[in-house]
């Protein structure tokens, strides 16, 4: 079996042909590197060698801050942003607003009712508490006083044995004194004495029938009239006090009822404003206009958190990380420690089900002053290693029957040597046992070194960015009619587009036909009312000035013509009006398309002046290339002529670092603001105003600092591996595989594998 493996051998050989003198074709900069060269036969021999072998994969990430999204509580118009991309915010600062104008008119009514309705209770039950004390102070006394007699009440009736007078007492006894005989008067003076004794006992009169104490009849004549007087008032009393309690109670609940009311307008206006929950940097706004409807699931703008970073990349399953034997991140040339963050299937399927991009997150699992937010990342899947082990190409490997073999050459003839193989890696496998080190095996295809060496080196690594965009102001205020009464007819612009504008200054030319008709009415208002009041003061004063009810009238009299003057004012200010003048200094960026005598609406628009010292400049990024945090320069020329460079910084979070509600195909970045003012006026045109301009941007993305880089030529890369010839201190060479993180047009930069000063030898 063996011999014949040797004749197949000499067969293969001979086929080969002289494969590894030959010259090799150039590949363009976008084509694939061939990992292996076909060789001859004396390049065909390998000798087995120790080296290191990877099952690993690298995968592109980005440091994001922890973001979390915020959205309205309620669906609402949208109105404006409170804050954009880059700008810090407090716990509390308004992120966006929605449009409650209206609202916030009936919420201002709604507290002038309140307001009213409590002034106009108070000094009802202030004059109702004032005009009870009297009636309730004496009724309190006359109280008083018919308690003090319920407490000294005599008695109905005298009792038994009173005399009712002297009169009665006499003539029983001088009955018995007028009797003719002795007997007889004894007998009628006993009969005397003892109806006289009767009397006394029951307290009743000659009849019998019981005897008023005259004490109890004077009593009774006071305890009546006082009574009488105490009821009629505390009648009165009680009444008054009912009908304010039973006033209190309505008020009350009239009064609850408004307040109610405002908390729940006040609770929508805050539902159309959206504050941020947490303090933190905006890191991305929606594409939001104002008057577009936001639903409350919608995402209006997320802000993150600089201190808590996160790695994204490309989505790694569970199962995956279950099995790698090493997870890192390198950052700049050095390791992190990273901690998985597993995806649970709920929030996978939702994703999957809006089509949205999934990735993956790692936490630090250390501190990391040093790592930015936009810094780029690669996380580092070991599935396997194999370090200084005994290998041999994967092309020098046959298989039958038996097992693994390979061709050796000993004592200069090939034999077939079974061996027993461990891992591989595509291009190289490590052997177990068969083989010895530095034997040489016949392999069809071997990497063939040239003359020249290179040596591993430290540098920094980075891709280039390159892109077109312009200046943009967030900071926007309106210039609206401010003319009310009467109508308003546009004449012209007294600015161009761009232009800058100082505060006050002339923004357009407006003609007010005036509504004389309102105008006259008041005015002979305001004189009638003026004539009332001369009245009233007049009546006052010959009252002494004491009136209370007068006064009150006078009062509102006044206010009431305070009103028509401040109305009349109004009017006859809006018919002078000619001019529409700027609200704030800036520069206008937007102009309403109105033609000379158009009717201009109460309120509408005629231009936008935007903050000048706020500004950004927008560009498309529609590969997601430029990231948060990203350094680039925007050149242009001032208007002196000399070319110019800013230095901006990326404001916005890219795909990855936000949901699809908040991701955008532009990028902002963010500007010095003493720059702003030279690039505004860049391009200034011939009245003084500037024409929007295109600036050029441009950067270093994907950046890695401090890194290992090798020469291009010097690389071999085959099914994701990557290998170096190694010239060894002894002159030997060495294939030796490595962990690459990315490469560009001249260089491959370095994860694992290589050290620095490493001797390379160069295709």
């Amino acid at each position: 079996m063996r011999s014949s493996r040797r004749i197949v051998c000499l067969i293969f050989i001979l086929a080969m042909g002289v494969w590894g003198c030959g010259e090799k074709a150039s590949l363009g900069p976008e084509e694939e590197i061939a990992l292996l060269d076909p060789v001859d036969d004396p390049a065909g021999w390998e000798a087995a060698a120790r080296r290191n072998l990877y099952d690993a994969k690298v995968y592109s990430a980005t440091v994001f801050p922890y973001t979390e999204e915020y959205s309205f509580s309620a669906g609402t118009v949208f109105d404006r942003f409170g804050a954009y991309p880059g700008e810090s915010v407090k716990k509390g600062s308004v992120l966006a607003y929605g449009d409650g104008s209206a609202l916030e008119e009936a919420i201002r009514k709604k507290e002038e009712q309140i307001l009213q309705m409590e002034e106009e209770f108070e000094e009802y039950r202030r004059e109702t508490e004032e005009a009870l004390a009297e009636p309730a102070e004496e009724a309190k006394r006359l109280g008083d006083m018919v308690e003090n007699l319920l407490e000294t009440e005599p008695e109905e009736f005298l009792p038994a044995g009173d005399s009712v007078s002297g009169g009665e007492a006499s003539g029983g006894s001088s009955g018995g004194s007028g009797s003719g005989d002795g007997s007889s008067g004894g007998s009628s003076g006993g009969s005397g004495s003892e109806s006289g004794a009767s009397s006394s006992v029951s307290g009743g009169n000659a009849s019998g029938a019981p005897v008023k104490n005259p004490a109890y009849i004077q009593w009774k004549e006071f305890f009546d009239r006082y009574e009488g007087d105490y009821r009629i008032l505390a009648h009165q009393v009680d009444i008054a006090r009912t009908q304010l309690k039973q006033k209190t109670e309505l008020y009350e609940l009239d009064h609850d009822y408004a307040v109610k009311e405002l908390e729940r307008m006040k609770r929508e206006l805050r539902q159309g404003i959206l504050s941020s929950p947490a303090a933190g940097t905006v890191v991305a706004v929606g594409q939001w206009r104002n008057g577009d409807f936001v639903g409350e699931r919608n995402k209006v703008a997320a802000i993150g958190d600089m201190d808590r970073k996160l790695l994204r990349c490309q989505y790694i399953n569970k199962a995956t990380m279950a099995k790698a034997k090493d997870v890192y991140a390198l950052v700049d040339g050095r390791r992190y420690e990273i901690v998985y963050e597993p995806m649970d299937s709920e929030e996978y399927a939702r994703r999957s089900a809006l089509k949205e991009t999934i990735y993956s997150t790692f936490h630090l699992a250390e501190d990391a002053e040093e790592i930015a937010v936009g810094d780029f990342a690669v996380i580092t899947v070991v599935n396997d290693i194999r370090e200084n082990v005994l290998s041999v190409p994967e092309s020098a490997l046959h298989k039958d029957g038996e097992g693994y073999y390979v061709y050796v050459m000993r004592e200069g003839q090939s034999r077939a040597v079974s061996v027993e193989i461990g891992m591989g890696d595509g291009v190289y496998r490590e052997i177990l046992e068969g083989l010895q080190e530095g034997e040489r095996v016949l392999a069809s295809e071997t990497m063939t070194a040239g003359e020249e060496r290179a040596a591993v080196e430290r540098g920094d690594f980075y891709s280039k960015f390159s892109g077109s965009g312009y200046l943009t102001y967030p900071y926007v205020t309106q210039v609206r009619n401010p003319v009310t009464y009467g109508r308003t007819y546009f004449v012209e612009y007294a600015v161009s587009l761009y232009q800058h504008v100082d505060k006050g200054e002339v923004i357009a030319r407006i003609r007010v036909q005036p509504d004389s008709v309102e105008l006259e009415r008041n005015q002979v208002k305001l004189t009638r009312l003026q004539e009332r009041l001369s009245v009233l003061e007049r009546r006052l004063a010959e009252a002494g000035g004491g009136d209370k009810s007068l006064q009150k009238t006078i009062a509102a009299r006044r206010e009431e013509i305070a009103e028509v003057e401040e109305l009349i004012g109004s009017l006859t200010a809006d018919y002078a009006a000619t001019q529409i003048r700027a609200p704030r200094s800036g520069v206008v960026v937007f102009m309403a398309d109105y033609k000379p005598e158009t009717i201009l609406g109460r309120d509408a628009v005629l231009a936008e002046i935007a903050q000048e010292d706020n500004c950004y400049v927008i560009l498309e990024n529609d590969n997601q290339l430029l990231q948060y945090g990203n350094q680039v320069n925007v050149a242009y020329t001032d208007r002196d002529g000399e070319g110019k460079i800013v230095s901006g910084r990326v404001a916005s979070l890219s795909e990855g670092g936000v949901s699809s509600g908040l991701q955008s195909r532009y990028s902002w970045i963010s500007l010095p603001p003493e720059a702003v003012g030279g690039m505004a006026a860049a391009v200034p045109g011939e009245n003084g105003w500037m024409s929007r301009t295109v600036f050029k941007v441009e950067g270093q993305i994907r950046r890695m600092d401090h890194v290992l880089v090798v020469p291009k030529e010097a690389v071999w890369a085959s099914g994701g591996m990557t290998y170096v010839l190694v010239e060894e201190d002894d002159g030997s060479v060495t294939a030796r595989s490595f962990i690459a993180g990315g490469y560009d047009a001249t260089r491959y930069w370095v994860v694992d594998g290589l050290s620095e000063g490493m001797k390379l030898c160069l295709k």
